[in-house]
């Protein structure tokens, strides 16, 4: 099969499909290889969101290939084009990425710091699930002070009825005494807790909002 990236006709819609088909490819080396095109196709067309948004998956496939400076290096190459283009919404997240590397390698400090700078971002930005979502990241690693960033979380779902983020987050952390944090009235027995684990990295195509 031909690579997209070799085509004279390739244009950056071709690009993000190959981010996508990373994206879904359950192999790591292949998804690897299909970013790769991806930011070849970018760079050609000098599109910054996209050349950032495949460093950000190659970084974060890096990272599941245990590959530690090479994730954390495509990553922080991510985070200094999305903040030429002053994209502070992806910066955020590729924020929260560095953070899972650094978690996943038991580097705990790092990766609060990671998250905390992606909280300030997303409380700077002002959209409260964002901000949500972040409080419970940080109480997923913050063993000491958990309760307190779950609690804030749940403070936000409730005035927001993300009846969704609540079951999971506390089906997910199965803390009792959290449950009982809920507005009564956003819990019917209908909800389906989401399956993934609260901290996970983000792929995704550019998103040039």
């Amino acid at each position: 099969m031909e690579d997209i990236e070799s085509s004279q006709t390739s244009s950056t819609k071709d690009a993000e499909q190959l981010l996508m088909q990373g994206k879904d490819s359950s192999d790591l080396n292949t998804a690897l290889n299909l970013y790769e095109q991806a930011l070849e196709i970018y760079k050609k067309h000098k599109d910054k969101a996209g050349i950032a948004s495949a460093y950000n998956n190659i970084g974060v496939t890096y990272a599941h290939l245990q590959q530690q400076e090479s994730a954390l290096n495509y990553l922080k190459t991510s985070i200094n084009l999305w903040k030429e283009i002053s994209n502070k919404q992806n910066e955020a997240i590729v924020l929260l990425n560095i953070g899972w590397v650094y978690k996943n390698f038991n580097e705990i400090l790092k990766a609060l710091e990671a998250y905390y700078k992606s909280l300030d971002i997303r409380q700077e930005i002002g959209n409260q699930k964002d901000i949500a979502d972040t409080l419970q990241i940080i109480g997923s690693v913050h063993e000491e002070q958990a309760i307190k960033f779950y609690e804030s979380a749940i403070s936000i779902y409730n005035d927001t009825k993300d009846k969704k983020a609540l079951k999971h987050l506390v089906n997910y952390t199965k803390i009792t005494e959290l449950f009982y944090l809920i507005d009564s009235n956003l819990i019917d027995g209908t909800e389906q807790p989401g399956d993934d684990p609260i901290n996970q990295p983000i792929i995704y195509p550019p998103v040039k909002k």
